[in-house]
């Protein structure tokens, strides 16, 4: 699944620099965003609470364990090894009377070591976290363009649209790690990898985020559109009975699912979901009418506007000449998920829709370039 890399490597040692700068600064930009932009120092508290057991938004937010327990691993490493060879005291004063004393939320945090160890981890997190996103992200786009060009502008695009994505955000760990597991599932799929990734990447995602549900989904949905297998899932004429690996993997990762979401939350002990966004609305009608109307509405479809711009309009014109995968996936994660996230959660928060923008909408664009160099060549 990484040729295309390999083969956009090669080449003199200025192209590698190019390259190797223009990743750098990619997965840079959307950090500086969140902080300037978003709510990125709000990730030291947030922490902090769900260290506690205390997160505001119990569940779901204390039942997603990845990204904070990495980030405990990464604070202790930094702690034994760069902080031991260079002090942070060496480099910055640092004055508890002021942090204490202070109501800005910055001069705050600038003031105590702890959390400025904390925010070098959250940043270096994140940026490792974007590496790998574009890294997923040029090689799905490379298996529908041989066109590298048309791959750099889609990851280009992918840059400015997770710079957009910072509304009523902080460095948000789980969900760009939920993102890449996703793409990481679409790699295993369109590169014909072994399916047992899969298994793998769903204990790794609902350690994350519940979303991760999709991923078995999603996988699974994808041998059961595919022509090669001739014979019909339950008689239905447009879907088609997986091998036997894929139903294996499929029920081994939901079990796999299952067993660790309810042992989260045993461990935790179970809460209803809390009232969704600061609001106090209920999930459901209240939340897809607050999403919908007033100015939170025209803000809502604002923010998605920054991260798919037009794209899920032309989805509706382009659906019909898709190939086979890519209109089932577009039919779950374009009105489905949308759906989902107007009826649960604060709209305009516009970084849930990444994947789709990844996923299927680039795609789509591609696809639609060639049909049109097709049409334009026979002309």
């Amino acid at each position: 699944m990484f040729k295309p890399l390999l083969a956009v490597w090669k080449g003199p040692w200025y192209r590698k620099l190019v390259l190797i700068v223009s990743l750098l600064v990619a997965s840079l930009y959307p950090i500086h965003r969140n902080f300037d932009h978003g709510l990125g120092f709000w990730q030291y508290q947030r922490h902090l609470d769900f260290m506690r057991g205390e997160s505001p938004f119990f569940n779901p937010w204390q039942y997603r364990v990845l990204c904070p327990y990495v980030v405990e691993g990464g604070k202790w490493a930094y702690e034994h090894t760069v902080d031991k060879v260079v002090p942070l005291e060496k480099i910055k004063q640092f004055d508890p009377v002021k942090a204490a004393g202070s109501t800005v939320e910055q001069e705050t945090l600038v003031n105590r070591k702890d959390a400025i160890i904390y925010l070098i981890v959250f940043a270096a997190f994140r940026f490792l976290l974007n590496v790998m996103i574009y890294l997923f992200a040029f090689s799905i786009f490379a298996y529908y363009t041989r066109n590298q060009w048309l791959n750099a502008l889609g990851i280009f695009l992918v840059s400015l649209a997770m710079g957009n994505a910072v509304f009523n955000s902080d460095l948000s760990l789980n969900t760009y790690f939920d993102l890449m597991l996703f793409l990481w599932m679409a790699c295993v799929v369109l590169y014909k990898a072994s399916g047992w990734w899969i298994v793998p990447i769903t204990i790794l995602g609902i350690l994350n985020r519940e979303t991760a549900l999709m991923i078995p989904g999603l996988y699974f949905l994808a041998a059961a559109v595919d022509p090669a297998n001739e014979k019909k899932l339950f008689g239905i004429p447009f879907l088609r009975n997986p091998p036997r690996t894929t139903w294996i993997v499929t029920i081994v990762s939901l079990i796999a699912f299952v067993a660790i979401f309810m042992a989260i939350r045993a461990h935790y002990g179970y809460r209803p979901p809390g009232l969704a966004i600061e609001h106090n609305l209920p999930f459901g009608l209240p939340v897809l009418k607050f999403n919908l109307t007033g100015k939170y509405g025209v803000q809502a479809f604002i923010e998605i506007y920054g991260v798919l711009g037009f794209l899920p309009l032309a989805w509706f014109f382009c659906f019909r000449y898709l190939p086979v995968l890519l209109r089932a996936w577009s039919l779950i994660l374009l009105p489905l998920w949308l759906c989902i996230h107007f009826v649960s959660t604060q709209a305009g928060e516009s970084r849930y829709y990444l994947v789709t923008l990844i996923l299927v909408l680039i795609p789509m664009v591609f696809e639609m370039i060639k049909r049109s160099d097709k049409k334009l060549a026979t002309e």
